[in-house]
C-alpha cells in the first residue's frame, strides 16, 4: 500500500474515532479544552475533527514502518531540516539528547537516527506485556537499541551517551512520583521529567530537538533543532520549565498532530482538584 492510500485508510480510522465514544477522543476534547482556551468551541471541536483523523494514520502508518523495506522507509522523509544540528552535536564527542515529543511520526524519526549513528531508545514498559515485543522489533529492525525505564536503563543511557551514541527520549511523558516537577505547560503545571535534565547536566551532551511533520502530499518533513540551554540549567526547576516551553513552542507549529489523547495533567501538584474524570 502507498503512504497515500495508508493515510486514507487512518482517516477513516480517525473517523470511526470521531463518531463513536471512546477515551482518546474524551481526553483529547478536555485537553484542548485546558490547553488552548482562547480558541472558540466551532475552532477547537475543528482541531480536534484533524487530531482524530492524525490519530488515525499513525495507526495504520505503523504497518508502514515497521514492515516495509529500509530503503523504502527512509524515502518517505521527502523534506529534512536542521540535518546539521545533529551533525554537528554528534562532532562533540560527548553524544546527543535526542528530545522527541509525541508530535507527529516519532516512529519514523527513530529509523532515521538510528541509520544516523547508533542509537539507544528509552521507552516505557507497556501494560500490555504481549505488545512490548512487537514494538521493540518494530523500532530497531534498522539497528537502534531499545532500553526499558528504570535503575538500569539509566545506566545504559550513561554509557550510550560516553560512547558518543544518540539517546532517543520522549520528553513529555509523565514520570513517576519522585522522578519530576511541575513546570507549566500550556500554562498549566505537568509532572515533567528530570531525567533529560540531568543526563544533559552531567554529561555535557548536547540537546537537540526532533519531531517528523504529515505533510499534505502524502510525504514526512523531518525537522531536527537545537535545545534550548536553560534544559542544562543546574536549576532543575529553571531547566525543566526551558524543557516544557520548546515542546509547547514545537506543539503549536503542527497542533493536529500532537497526541492530545494522553493524560498529560493526571498528577496535581498537592491541594489541587482533578482534570480530568
Amino acid at each position: 500500500m502507498s503512504v497515500r492510500n495508508n493515510h486514507r485508510a487512518g482517516a477513516l480510522v480517525g473517523k470511526l474515532f470521531q463518531w463513536i465514544p471512546n477515551r482518546n477522543r474524551r481526553v483529547a476534547q478536555r485537553n484542548l479544552e485546558l490547553c488552548l482556551p482562547q480558541l472558540s468551541q466551532s475552532e477547537r471541536k475543528r482541531l480536534l475533527a484533524d487530531h482524530l483523523r492524525a490519530t488515525g494514520i499513525a495507526f495504520t502508518e505503523l504497518g508502514l514502518f515497521w514492515r516495509k523495506p529500509k530503503g523504502q522507509v527512509m524515502a518517505m522523509l521527502s523534506d529534512v531540516r536542521g540535518e546539521e544540528h545533529l551533525i554537528n552535536a554528534l562532532a562533540k564527542n560527548k553524544g546527543v539528547l535526542l528530545a522527541a515529543p509525541h508530535l507527529g511520526a516519532w516512529e519514523l524519526l527513530c529509523h532515521y537516527l538510528a541509520t544516523t549513528a547508533p542509537t539507544v531508545v528509552l521507552y516505557r514498559e507497556p501494560r500490555d506485556p504481549g505488545i512490548e515485543q512487537v514494538i521493540n522489533d518494530g523500532r530497531s529492525r534498522f539497528g537502534a537499541h531499545c532500553v526499558r525505564a528504570g535503575a538500569h536503563g539509566v545506566r545504559e543511557l550513561f554509557t550510550a551517551l560516553r560512547s558518543g551514541k544518540i539517546v532517543g527520549i520522549l520528553p513529555d511523558q509523565q514520570p513517576k512520583r519522585g522522578n519530576g516537577e511541575f513546570a507549566p505547560f500550556f500554562g498549566i503545571p505537568a509532572f515533567t521529567m528530570i531525567l533529560l535534565s540531568r543526563l544533559a547536566q552531567k554529561t555535557g551532551a548536547p540537546v537537540v530537538f526532533g519531531y517528523v511533520i504529515r505533510k499534505r502530499d502524502g510525504g514526512y518533513q523531518l525537522n531536527l533543532v537545537p535545545g534550548d540551554s536553560g534544559i542544562a540549567s543546574k536549576d532543575i526547576s529553571a531547566s525543566v520549565q526551558a524543557l516544557n516551553q520548546q515542546i509547547e513552542s514545537l506543539v503549536r507549529e503542527a497542533p493536529e498532530q500532537y497526541q492530545w489523547g494522553y493524560k498529560r495533567f493526571s498528577m496535581r501538584p498537592d491541594g489541587e482538584q482533578r482534570l480530568y474524570e
